[in-house]
């Protein structure tokens, strides 16, 4: 697409979201973030503009479709039409399936799967009824990596992998497009916004540690900008996420029972 003028992040406040709004900030882009943070996304906001001054933030809960909606009203009401919208605000569920609650599930759900689908229904009509504009989701490569006692986080997003897929459908004759990005390990404060069960609790310290080793935030914000600009459906971030989407699609029966045994 064009040069966007207008991109609207949600889950700025840190880790890829903050990323992102530092990296459109650099381009000159004005970036709206929105977080239900709003200490943080302030923090991100003001650090951001250093690259930038066009860089503004709203408190917005993503799991509230009203929450969204009004962001929405207002967003075009004070800024303009929004070129961009990211869906990135996203949480996580570690245990095996039957430690985790429901309570827990449809937190999950509400904020990785629910979330994307109302930034799409608060966003996504000005875009169509303009006949441009793009859609980039955050999913993640756990979305094809079938992976032990993640049950709940790896459907939320592939969940998140198909509806974008399917959205792009729905809109291309529109003149919009959607991308979704499936990042591998990232260097990000997951953690902080994950619910451990069961005996996967005891394995936060190694698993932080392994974070820590992760790929780079501005990697997923750099693959999020060209995904936009050349209208891209679906980028893996990192190796591991490329090898196993390959290898899923080449050898999907073998490799996902490998995985899964993992």
């Amino acid at each position: 697409m064009k040069i966007p003028q207008r991109v609207v992040i949600t889950g700025a406040a840190s880790g890829i979201g903050a990323a992102t709004v530092r990296h459109y900030a650099r381009e000159g882009v004005e970036v709206i973030g929105l977080d239900i943070n709003g200490d943080a996304l302030r923090a991100a906001v003001g650090a951001a503009r250093s690259g930038g001054d066009r860089v503004f933030g709203y408190a917005c809960d993503v799991a509230d479709l009203a929450s969204v909606e009004e962001v929405a009203a207002r967003i075009k009401a004070e800024h303009g039409p929004v070129d961009i919208l990211v869906n990135n605000a996203g949480v996580g569920v570690g245990g095996d399936f039957l430690e985790t609650t429901h309570e827990d599930w449809i937190w999950l759900r509400s904020i990785n799967y629910d979330g994307v689908a109302h930034g799409c229904r608060a966003f996504g009509p000005d875009m169509v009824a303009r006949g441009s504009g793009h859609v980039v989701n955050v999913a993640s490569g756990a979305g094809y990596i079938p992976t032990r006692r993640m049950a709940s986080y790896c459907a939320s997003k592939a969940a998140v992998i198909m509806f974008s897929r399917c959205l792009r459908a729905d809109w291309a004759s529109h003149g919009v497009g959607v991308s979704v990005i499936c990042p591998g390990v990232i260097k990000t404060p997951i953690l902080e916004h994950t619910r451990l069960r069961g005996a996967i609790g005891s394995e936060k310290e190694l698993m932080a540690k392994g974070f820590k080793l992760g790929h780079p935030p501005d990697a997923v914000a750099k693959a999020i900008a060209r995904a936009a600009r050349h209208n891209i459906a679906l980028v893996p971030v990192g190796v591991e996420s490329r090898l196993a989407y390959h290898a899923l699609r080449a050898l999907p029966a073998s490799v996902g029972n490998l995985l899964a045994r993992i």
